[in-house]
């Protein structure tokens, strides 16, 4: 783990930690566009970062009686759609959660769930991702990952069925940490400048993680929950 200690004139010490798993970390953003009172609870000073990925979640199910012959035929049908993402510039396949897990070549058999809306069916749920660039299109991107779906190579009796809107994704979101600082020291300083040395300033919260809100088709604001304080106002 790397620790950095920082301090300012406006009052800012603390001590940032950075593990090295977190700069592992590919986060999934699913939900839709941050709108009314959420704002409220967001800090003023944020980042605003194109995703890197768009990523759609689909739904895989089969139903073939033998449990051995639908594991079989699950993981086939990955197996093929990791092949032809090979072969198809930007496009990747991941599983997880929050967090996700790459899927490859040499590692395709993800955990799949026994059970469902009929007997003897297993199913799984994988995200297909399509690499975002600053200056790509982003309905062309979109096009591209639905494409790809659509023309999924599928093994016996499973079924493919895309779950949701198409979502974002973001590597490593505690690399944009000192972006974020240096956003927020910059506008303490205009702040202090604003009530001259009539108040002291305080920063604090800066050691609490990097969050983040979808703001856009393509985008995400990220922020750290810090607070302002005056104090010693004359």
């Amino acid at each position: 783990m790397r620790c950095l200690k920082l301090g300012s004139a406006f009052m800012l010490a603390g001590v940032f930690c950075s593990p090295a798993w977190a700069q592992l970390e590919e986060i999934v953003v699913t939900g839709s566009r941050i709108s009314g009172d959420e704002y409220s609870r967001i800090p003023a000073i944020v980042l605003q970062q194109r995703a890197d990925f768009l990523v759609q979640r689909i739904r895989m199910t089969n139903d073939t009686r033998a449990e051995d012959a639908r594991t079989k035929e699950l993981h086939q049908t990955i197996r093929d759609m990791v092949s032809d993402a090979v072969k198809r510039p930007g496009i990747a396949l991941s599983y997880g959660d929050e967090f996700l897990i790459p899927i490859t070549p040499s590692a395709y058999e993800v955990p799949l769930v026994a059970g469902g809306k009929r007997a003897d069916t297993s199913s799984t749920s994988i995200y297909v991702k399509m690499a975002l660039g600053q200056k790509d299109n982003v309905a062309e991107a979109v096009a591209t990952l639905r494409g790809f779906i659509k023309k999924a190579r599928v093994s016996g009796r499973t079924e493919l069925e895309p779950e949701g809107d198409v979502g974002l994704s973001l590597v490593s979101p505690e690399k944009y940490r000192y972006a974020i600082i240096a956003k927020i020291t910059e506008d303490a300083k205009k702040l202090h400048t604003a009530v001259g040395t009539q108040c002291k300033i305080r920063l604090s919260g800066l050691s609490n993680r990097v969050l983040w809100e979808r703001s856009d088709m393509s985008e995400l604001t990220l922020y750290i929950p810090y607070q302002v304080e005056l104090t010693e106002c004359q």
